[in-house]
């Protein structure tokens, strides 16, 4: 089968062989790939991180047909449609061996392209659940990638009132086109739209989603940050700011964690051993059901989000181009032909 690699700093498409159910995996579902996603930031920073090795397996997003279950699957079955998130597990790769927490369940083959993106989904699900905010508090979004893009809809969904900015015109035109209130991170006027947005307040909640190599932006958007509201730090960003404006705000600032609870526990992937719900309302199982339920209900806007498709065969074509304009890069789906 085809699979995608980092080799030499640049991502290679190279033959491996397919995996297989074995009774040491009771809990594992085979995976026929029909999309996955791949995440241009997090992906492209993988490519060229020197302490990646070699052989390094990309992407962990993806949807395709059930073709086998294991011993102690009961509620899935070959013929079914899944959406996958989670790495080692889930790659680009024509065939996955994915542990059963790790698959949301698809009513019909018709959302397999868009359920591609469960992996983005469900972590901006869990992040907007960090906030814990109300319904009509104010929300700040800053930056708009394919993240970004997807916290706005859903703060939306939940009824929060929902700004957000970004330096890309294109990306605050996508969150527009979904009926977000978004401007440009340069405009000129950008202060008097958030001092009219908050009452002169400041927000309720700031999600920062842009990835920096300075803690600056963590100061500056803190500054419209209300007396204690909610800062969350979703994107890649070194942790540093005054503690003097953290102490005026008395505020709180929260870590999201890749799509909740379970996330890198064996015991909970792997092992098929899921926290109580009556303790655990929200893992990362249940939120990626969640996106699936969002998707299928018609509430989240992902076609305009998806910028570009390329067949597998064409991948280290995709991650060239993707290098060369990613500003022009939001949704982008490798199809297993």
């Amino acid at each position: 089968m085809k699979q995608i690699v980092v080799k030499q700093r640049a991502a290679v498409l190279e033959e491996a062989e397919a995996p297989v159910l074995s009774e040491s995996n009771p809990h594992r579902v085979l995976v026929n790939v029909r999309y996955s996603a791949i995440s241009p930031g997090t992906e492209l920073n993988l490519i060229h991180n020197m302490d990646v090795p070699d052989g390094f397996k990309l992407g962990y997003s993806a949807s395709g047909e059930v073709a086998a279950v294991g011993s102690e699957v009961r509620d899935l079955k070959p013929g079914d449609f899944v959406a996958c998130y989670g790495g080692p597990y889930v790659h680009h790769a024509e065939m996955l061996s994915v542990p059963r927490q790790l698959c949301a369940k698809l009513s019909s083959g018709r959302w397999l392209r868009e359920a591609a993106l469960v992996g983005l989904g469900s972590v901006a699900i869990h992040s907007v659940r960090r906030m814990s905010l109300q319904f009509g508090e104010t929300v700040w979004i800053v930056g708009l990638g394919l993240l970004g893009q997807l916290m706005a809809q859903l703060c939306k969904q939940a009824n929060y009132r929902v700004l957000a900015t970004d330096m890309d015109p294109a990306r605050v035109a996508a969150a527009r086109a979904a009926g977000v209130e978004a401007y440009p991170a340069d405009d000129g006027q950008l202060d008097a739209h958030i001092e009219r947005f908050t009452d002169g307040c400041g927000f309720d909640g700031i999600a920062l989603v842009a990835h920096a190599s300075s803690p600056n932006i963590i100061a500056s958007s803190m500054e419209k940050l209300a007396f204690r509201g909610k800062f969350v730090l979703v994107g890649n960003v070194p942790i540093e700011f005054p503690r003097e404006l953290f102490f005026q705000k008395e505020a709180d600032f929260l870590i999201a964690r890749a799509a909740g609870p379970g996330r890198y526990d064996e015991q909970y992937e792997d092992r098929n051993i899921d926290y109580p719900r009556s303790y655990v309302r929200w893992t990362e199982g249940r939120n990626m059901g969640e996106f699936v339920r969002q998707l299928e209900e018609g509430r989240l806007r992902i076609d305009s989000l998806l910028t570009h498709e390329v067949s597998i065969h064409r991948a280290p074509e995709a991650y060239k181009a993707m290098k060369e304009d990613i500003r022009g890069t939001l949704g982008v789906l490798l199809r297993y032909d």
